[in-house]
This record gives structure tokens, sequence and C-alpha cells, in this order.
């Protein structure tokens, strides 16, 4: 969708740099004690199936010096048809990843995920090298984080290839 029309006013819609910035940028006005960054906040989202995610997206793509309200974004994407689509998630997702920094973005994101994983799995090592047997505990927390942090990789990496093909 390349226009949107809000409250009678055509806004094109772009996904690019200004709307990174901007998704950024209102997570963290609304987030302030969050580590998250509102773009992978808004991937987990797509992927999750939240409408708000939608309105979000679009809302912040919206090529305008000050932005509609969600509630007028999300009553002009009803009047559009746009939640009436079995793909609403896959679509929106597809046209992030069609810019090529936003996609730069996503596999940023696959790589921090990874790169948690495998620093995990050297401090696991450390671990191993300095826990005797009765420090148990310890060993057995860096073995789950290691499980985890490859759990949390492999599944964003796969809902990511299934959000994209739909």
């Amino acid at each position: 969708m390349d226009e949107l029309k809000i409250n009678g006013k055509d806004y094109e819609v772009k996904f690019n740099h200004r709307f990174y910035n901007r998704i950024v940028e209102e997570f963290a006005k609304e987030n302030k004690d969050s580590d998250t960054d509102g773009f992978n906040n808004l991937i987990a989202g797509l992927i999750s199936e939240d409408p708000d995610a939608v309105v979000r997206a679009y809302r912040c793509a919206c090529q305008s010096k000050t932005l509609p309200s969600m509630d007028a974004v999300g009553d002009a994407l009803e009047d559009a048809g746009l939640f009436e689509s079995n793909d609403i998630f896959g679509e929106t997702y597809k046209a992030i990843k069609d810019n090529g920094f936003l996609t730069m973005k996503i596999q940023h994101l696959l790589k921090l995920l990874k790169d948690n994983w495998k620093n995990s799995e050297i401090a696991l090592k450390v671990v191993k090298e300095k826990t005797g047997k009765r420090d148990q505990k310890n060993l057995q927390q860096a073995e789950t984080d290691v499980e985890i942090n490859k759990q949390a990789y492999e599944l964003a990496k796969k809902q990511l290839q299934e959000l994209g093909k739909q």
C-alpha cells in the first residue's frame, strides 16, 4: 500500500529509515525503562500477530511531519479492508523487509540473538572450567542459559521465515 487515506487526507506510506526512527523514538517515549528496541518490539508484534503492531507500523510509515493518531490510522486501515486480509502480518512484514536498510536491521536482530547464544556457550565453558562438584547450581544455570538463548535465536529465525512466506 503506497497511500493511506486518513480523515480525508492522503498519506504517502513508506517503510524506510524515517519509519525506523519513528518506531524507535515512540517506543522509547512510551517505555522509558525498557531495554527493548522499538523496531524489535514491532517485529515481535508482527510475529505474535498483534493488530496494534500493524497500526503502529503504518502510522510511523506515514510521510508527514505530524503523524495521525493510532485510532485514525486503525480506522483508515479498517476502511481500506486491510484487516480482512488473511495475511496482514506477513504483508506488513514484507513491506518492511522490501527496504534494504530495514532488512539489515532484521538481520542485525537475528545476529544479536545468535551472539547471545554463542556468548552463553562461552560462559558455560568458563563455568565448567571453574566450577567444582559443590557448585553445580551455577553450572546448571549456565547450561539453562545456553539452551534458552539457542531456542530464542532458532525460534525467531523460524518465525521470521514463516512470516515472510505468508
